[in-house]
Order: C-alpha cells, then sequence, then structure tokens
C-alpha cells in the first residue's frame, strides 16, 4: 500500500510539473545574530586585545545568562560576585594567555615560601597585601590562585570585599578604632576571617560584639567565629603598636574568657626593619601565652614576616606571611590622606 501511494503521488507530481511552469521560490534572507549577543561578543572581542584588563563586568539585566553560557569560550569562566545580577569573566583565566607581571611575581613568592619553609612544619599561609592596590590587580593574583588577601584600611577593605568573588578571603592587618569595628565587620562580612592588630581587650569587645550582630542578620544562622591576632610590639619602638610580650599571655585569656565569637588564631608582629631578633621575640611570646592557656603551642600561628623578610621569618617559625610589594609592585599613597 506505501509502495501504491508513493507512485501514485509521484505520477500526479510529475503530470503537474509538465503542465505548469515552475515557479519562482526566493530563498529566504539570512538571520541576523541574537541581538543579547552583539555586546557580549564585543565585550569578549575587547577583552582578547586589552592586555591590561583581567576582568569583564558584564551586567545581566542586558544580556541574559543563556546567552553567556552558550557564546562564552570555556577558557573565559565566569563567576558570582558579592553584588546581585552581576557575574564577573576572568580573562586572565585562560591555559592560553600569557601570565601577568603579578601572577608571575605571586609564583615566584610562592616558590621562595616553600624552600624556606622547614621540613615537616605546617603549610606557611601567604596572604597578598593589596593595599592602595585596584580591583584589576587583586584579580590578577586571583586569577593565578591567590584567595587570601590583606588590607590596612577599613573603608578600602569594605568596598573590595564587595567586588570580588565569594572565596575570597579578606585579612585585616592595620590599626581599626574601636568605634570602626563594627563598620568592618558588617561591611565584609563572613570573607572577614581575621583580624591581625588587635592590642587591647576593648577592641576584642567590640569585634565580638558585631560578630554577634552579624551572624544572623546576614541570612546566614550557621556558626561564625573572627579570627583575631594579638598584635605584639616586638621591638619597642613607640612608633609601634601592638601589646608588650609580657601582657601579651593575660589579654590572650581574656580575650578567651569574654569573646565567645571570636578565636584567638594567634600573634602578629611587625617588628624593625632588619632586626631578626623580633621574631625570636614573637615566638617566645607564644611559648608563653600557649602556657597560660593551656594549649599546645601549635595551637596559635605566628604572623610576622613581610616583602624584605619573609622568607627568614619563615625560617624562625611564621606560618603566616604577609606580601605585598614584591607581588603588586610599589603602592601609590597620592590618593590616601
Amino acid at each position: 500500500m506505501r509502495t501504491l501511494l508513493r507512485v501514485s503521488c509521484d505520477k500526479t507530481n510529475s503530470q503537474n510539473t509538465a503542465s505548469s511552469p515552475p515557479s519562482r521560490i526566493d530563498p529566504p534572507p539570512p538571520s541576523p545574530p541574537p541581538a543579547p549577543l552583539i555586546p557580549l561578543l564585543l565585550f569578549l572581542l575587547l577583552s582578547a586585545t586589552a592586555s591590561s584588563t583581567s576582568a569583564i563586568i558584564l551586567p545581566l539585566s542586558r544580556i541574559p545568562l543563556r546567552a553567556i553560557a552558550s557564546a562564552a569560550p570555556r577558557h573565559l569562566p565566569t563567576f558570582p560576585s558579592r553584588h546581585p545580577g552581576v557575574f564577573v569573566m576572568s580573562s586572565t583565566l585562560s591555559s592560553e594567555a600569557p601570565a601577568s607581571a603579578i601572577s608571575s611575581a605571586l609564583s615566584d613568592v610562592r616558590a621562595r615560601v616553600a624552600e624556606a619553609s622547614l621540613p615537616g612544619a605546617p603549610p606557611v599561609r601567604l596572604v597578598a597585601v593589596s593595599k592602595t592596590k585596584p580591583i584589576s590587580d587583586i584579580m590578577d593574583a586571583y586569577a593565578g590562585g591567590q584567595r587570601v588577601f590583606g588590607e590596612n584600611y577599613v573603608q578600602e577593605c569594605i568596598g573590595k570585599a564587595g567586588d570580588v568573588p565569594e572565596d575570597v578571603q579578606w585579612h585585616f592587618m592595620g590599626p581599626v578604632q574601636s568605634n570602626k569595628a563594627a563598620a568592618l565587620v558588617r561591611g565584609c562580612g563572613r570573607a572577614l576571617r581575621c583580624v591581625e592588630s588587635v592590642a587591647t581587650i576593648k577592641l576584642a569587645s567590640k569585634l565580638d560584639k558585631a560578630v554577634a550582630e552579624l551572624v544572623g542578620a546576614d541570612g546566614n544562622v550557621s556558626p561564625f567565629h573572627l579570627g583575631v591576632y594579638i598584635q605584639v610590639n616586638t621591638s619597642g619602638e613607640a612608633s609601634k603598636s601592638g601589646a608588650a610580650p609580657a601582657d601579651v599571655p593575660d589579654l590572650a585569656k581574656k580575650i578567651r574568657d569574654v569573646c565567645p565569637n571570636l578565636k584567638l588564631a594567634g600573634l602578629m608582629t611587625i617588628g624593625a626593619a632588619g632586626d631578626y631578633s623580633c621574631f625570636d621575640v614573637l615566638a617566645s611570646c607564644r611559648v608563653a601565652t600557649a602556657g597560660e592557656l593551656g594549649v599546645p603551642e601549635e595551637a596559635l600561628e605566628l604572623s610576622m614576616g613581610m616583602s624584605g623578610d619573609f622568607e627568614e621569618a619563615i625560617r624562625r617559625g611564621a606560618t603566616n606571611v604577609r606580601v605585598g610589594s614584591t607581588i603588586f609592585g610599589a603602592r601609590d599613597y597620592s590618593n590616601k590622606k
């Protein structure tokens, strides 16, 4: 039946073709590219040609997520920022793109950290100090795998915390007035992992209260404890902040006993330039503090060492080093009051 029907149809078609002239059928006009993809493709083209651009902010209100997912090259991954409705597309994560100067410097610092580390010692945390540096520099380091960054100014830290990926962790290491503690905690949220410059029980209490207010108010009821280091003035210089070494064990005990929302993570010092004995003073201070708290020495970290001396600090027991200009280059303080 199917064969007969097809033959009949073919015969009918041939008769119709013979009896009537063929009609002209114009081909359909080519379809233009979907409008939402045009701005996206322009963004990607500009990012490929601008060597100084490390990240592109794409407003999702103008470009649908489906367009981004279907058109974006696989070597340009996207990730959410802390701003709703905004994705950050990084152009530095491509394995084909040349490493930036910051990424290269970061790799060099990591190699030096590994070489200076003591056999069998716990891994040393590298804090990339990004004070005065733009978000683009932070994103270059982020593309190189860095996730822990340090800041010295409250407003700068708050401003940057909202413009970077959610997995960035912040260490604050500058002076904090007690009346700015709440703003720092509230502005950075749980991305603020440690305040390294606590030298008084007053500041510790303000931070503790701010963390208590943050938990739940941010919509997340899971427990959160803000890490703090006690800053120690190991050089005795009047120009340096920090508690006197003899006062640290008692301060540590007070923080532990009256600040339930804080975690005493360790001790920090800046020290005098070129005076490595300051590192030894901090290590001795840890011994006394651990004895007062009844905990192993290893339970307290040592944050010491910067761009000029981090390798020597590691050899003397540092578990947390703060490196800025060696990674990001010289700083520009012209915009700082």
